[in-house]
């Protein structure tokens, strides 16, 4: 390899391993739950298309490829869903509300509840199923949107001892929804058949609250894959205790 070559992969290595800490947001003490609602505010406002320096991926619309959701034959509400390539809209509009944890102990449990005036996943579909007492099929574009939504999200973390720092790693994430409505627009249902296709919409958006009621944890689970995905990027660019101060 060329020597030049060796040479500018170890001083990228080098300045990767030394990077400090960007600007802003300015780090928070341990526990102080007003700075860190402020600064992750900050990041949701501001930073709502990205930041390598923190590792934060663009959260609108946040990317992602592949969800696979699968509802039991026990329920009312009996499917197989996959949903790929799919946007998500709406995190611009997220406030943090609440927050507990981010001590110094990184191992104790930490929770967030975030408000968001809408989230929308809009992206490719493939379902197949029963909801309630009608069965759906189809595959093509489908728009699911929460309205008036809060987020409230749990998780634990582990010490991951990496260059001689220790950093958090995210486990156990959990995420529960709970919306003040439901929007569905799914096309292309029942083979392109447009009666039964917005007739199956009418129902879906008629009856949102009994329909989310029983798919409520197997949605929760999804969305915990996805906000785990970000947390543990932003999470895994500094040791742990580069994000606070004593």
């Amino acid at each position: 390899m060329n020597l030049k070559i060796v040479a500018v992969l170890v001083i990228s290595v080098c300045l990767s391993i030394n990077a400090e800490f960007p600007d802003e947001p300015k780090p928070c003490k341990y526990g102080d739950t007003e700075c860190i609602i402020t600064t992750i505010n900050f990041l949701f406002k501001e930073k709502s298309k990205g930041d390598d320096s923190m590792n934060l991926p663009q959260l609108n619309p946040l990317k992602f490829d592949e969800v696979h959701m699968q509802q039991g034959e026990e329920s009312p509400v009996t499917m197989d869903l996959l949903l790929k390539n799919n946007n998500m809209y709406g995190l611009d509009t997220a406030k943090a509300v609440k927050i507990k944890g981010f001590g110094k102990d990184l191992t104790k449990k930490h929770s967030l509840i975030i408000h968001a005036d809408y989230l929308s996943v809009i992206g490719d579909y493939d379902i197949n199923g029963k909801i309630l007492i009608l069965p759906i099929k189809g595959s093509g574009k489908s728009n699911i949107t929460m309205v008036d939504v809060d987020l409230i999200m749990n998780f634990l973390g582990t010490p991951l001892e990496k260059d001689g720092a220790t950093y958090m790693n995210i486990e156990k994430l959990n995420v529960d929804a709970e919306p003040k409505g439901m929007l569905y627009k799914v096309e292309n249902l029942f083979n392109g058949d447009q009666a039964l296709g917005d007739n199956m919409n009418l129902f879906l958006n008629e009856n949102w609250q009994e329909i989310y009621t029983e798919v409520r944890a197997s949605l929760s689970k999804a969305y915990g894959e996805i906000f785990k995905e970000v947390i543990s990027a932003v999470f895994s660019k500094y040791p742990y205790d580069k994000y606070f101060t004593e």
